[in-house]
């Protein structure tokens, strides 16, 4: 999501391994703290657990610091149907973005 809260595609990756892995590291880059982040983070998803599980251990393995556990939450109806099946969006405390 934008500054503004619209849903906008940042990148078009292929595979879920390398998109597990853009997520982490996008994470790293942009999370306050970078490694040091100590915040909350959560893991919505859409029709895809097991996806959500794999961030969510990725997350947690490279993250020692969280504030607690990951959280996971399933994608409502209204963004799901923008977004689809199979949807994986993690939230953190992060740098402001002006895009």
């Amino acid at each position: 999501m934008d500054a503004g809260g619209h849903l906008v595609p940042r990148f078009k990756i292929r595979t879920k391994k390398k998109a597990y892995t853009a997520i982490v590291e996008q994470m790293e880059q942009l999370a306050d703290g970078g490694l040091e982040y100590n915040k909350k983070c959560f893991i919505s998803s859409s029709i895809c657990p097991e996806d959500a599980i794999a961030v969510k251990e990725l997350i947690e393995e490279k993250f020692t610091k969280l504030d607690g556990e990951v959280q996971l939450f399933p994608i409502g109806t209204t963004i799901g149907s923008h977004t689809g099946p199979g949807t994986v969006a993690l939230f953190f405390w992060g740098e402001e973005r002006n895009n």
